[in-house]
């Protein structure tokens, strides 16, 4: 009976390293996407490279505090101009996700329509 209560919490103690390994180790973190809010004020430019055909931006986008900051950024998708988006960027620069958002977090809206 001892061996099996034994054999038992070295199973469960396995069981919980590996998980804490893997959200620790392989699960992507926030280090490597950022989330913005951005009302895109350009049309993009037409890029086409080895892998790759999409558009190029340089906008200024606001994180969720409000802080804003000059981003070059790359989307396979065309983001509509004068739209406001919240975007997810990878740290290689490309739009890994958008969303077209009605309205901006107050505390970026003032910021936006200057």
């Amino acid at each position: 009976m001892k061996k099996k209560t034994t054999l038992l919490g070295l199973l469960a103690a396995t069981l919980l390293l590996s998980t804490l390994f893997i959200f620790e180790y392989l699960v992507p973190d926030n280090q490597t996407a950022s989330s913005y809010f951005v009302k895109m004020k350009s049309s993009g430019e037409p890029v086409k490279k080895s892998q790759f055909k999409g558009y190029k931006y340089t906008e200024t986008v606001y994180n969720s505090r409000g802080h804003s900051s000059k981003l070059s950024f790359y989307s396979d998708k065309k983001l509509t101009q004068n739209e406001r988006f919240k975007i997810i960027v990878n740290s290689n620069h490309f739009v890994s996700n958008y969303k077209k958002v009605s309205t901006l977090p107050k505390n970026v809206q003032y910021l936006a329509e200057k």
